[in-house]
Parts: structure tokens; sequence; C-alpha cells
């Protein structure tokens, strides 16, 4: 892996759109330009710590960190969710997906850590089970926003019963994708393989023993 990679332009390009959603607002909806320095910053987040630590994630992480961070910042700042009915599901479904990813991270730095020595089955359902809660505490932050806000800067975050139900199936199958997806991956290319090439750069591959 590197960050050179051919899908890490991909990942770029992503990023640049973000930057672009930016200067939008800084043109023409100056009120959202809080909303997308922060959210174009939480994007960069990836990046800033990769460069830090020489860890290096596969590419597709990074894209996807952008592309759910690309739904949301151009949901907000050109009014795509307003505009779009589905925008918010397509939204959930991204996040999702990016979140189940962090899963497998978590669980692969975690399994290695203390040595559990977990299988390829169990970290698939850890990612969907860790999916899932996360859209249940995400589902409960947009009831509040409602409830104490009067909502976000789009509307309101929950229209009704029916969008939030519709929000936790599209983040479960999101879930259960990248689950069934990474046990396949693990599979193939193997636990030490795989957690090997993230960290063989860092300063932490002695302490991880790579």
């Amino acid at each position: 892996m590197s960050m050179r990679s051919p899908g890490m332009y991909l990942a770029y390009f992503t990023q640049a759109a973000i930057a672009f959603n930016v200067l939008l607002a800084v043109l023409f909806v100056p009120e959202d330009i809080i909303i997308g320095t922060v959210l174009f910053l939480i994007a960069l987040a990836i990046y800033i710590f990769s460069w830090k630590t020489k860890i290096i994630f596969p590419w597709f992480v990074y894209f996807l960190t952008s592309l759910a961070v690309l739904i949301h910042t151009s949901g907000y700042i050109q009014g795509r969710y307003l505009t779009y009915v589905n925008w918010d599901v397509l939204a959930h479904t991204v996040s999702g997906t990016i979140v189940a990813l962090i899963g497998f991270l978590v669980i692969l730095f975690w399994d290695r850590i203390k040595n559990f020595n977990l299988d390829a089955a169990f970290i698939g359902i850890f990612i969907v089970f860790f999916g899932c809660v996360f859209e249940y505490f995400w589902e409960i932050w947009e009831f509040c926003v409602d409830t104490f806000f009067g909502g976000s800067a789009a509307g309101l975050m929950q229209a009704n019963n029916a969008d939030t139900m519709s929000d936790m199936i599209f983040v479960l199958i999101a879930s259960l994708i990248v689950g069934i997806g990474c046990y396949f991956y693990l599979k193939r290319y193997g636990k030490e393989k795989i957690f090997r090439e993230m960290v063989k750069d860092s300063a932490y591959a002695k302490k991880f023993r790579v």
C-alpha cells in the first residue's frame, strides 16, 4: 500500500471536491462556511493521521471517508438534502459503509494488540454490529437535534418513523456488505499480511512485531 497508489488519486480528487464545495460556500452561501470547513477538516484528519504515524490504510478507506463527507458537505452547501428526496438515504448508506470499515480497522488493531487471534468470521460479525450500533446512537443524536434545536441547517434530521427506519435498514445493508467483503478479504490475504502492509513503514512496526 502507498499514499501514491492509483486508488489514492480517486480519494484525493474526492477530497478536492469537498474543498470546492467549501469555496462555493465562501462565494455564495456564507452561512454554511463553518459547517463546510469543519467537514473538510474531518475528512482531512485521516490523511494527517497517516502522514504523522506512517500507518497507511487501504486506499478505499480514504476514498469512502472523503466520499461520505462530500455527500454531507454538498447536501448542506448545495441544498441536496432538500432537492433530492433520497439524498439522506445515500448519505447514511455511504456513511454506514465507512463506519463499518472503521470497525474493521478497530478490530484488526485490537486483535493484534491483545493477541486475541480472532478468526475472519468473528471479525465480519463484529463489523456488522459495529456499524449498526453506531447508527443507533446517530439516530438518537438526530432525535435530540430535532427535539432541542429544531433541526439542522438542512431542516429536520428525522422526518418521521419511516425515515428513521429506512436509515437504519440501509446502514445495516451497508454493514453487512462490508462485513461479508472483509471476511473474504481476510480469507484471501490473511490478517497478518494486511496488518503488516498497513504498519510496515511506521514507528509502531517494532511494537506490533511485524
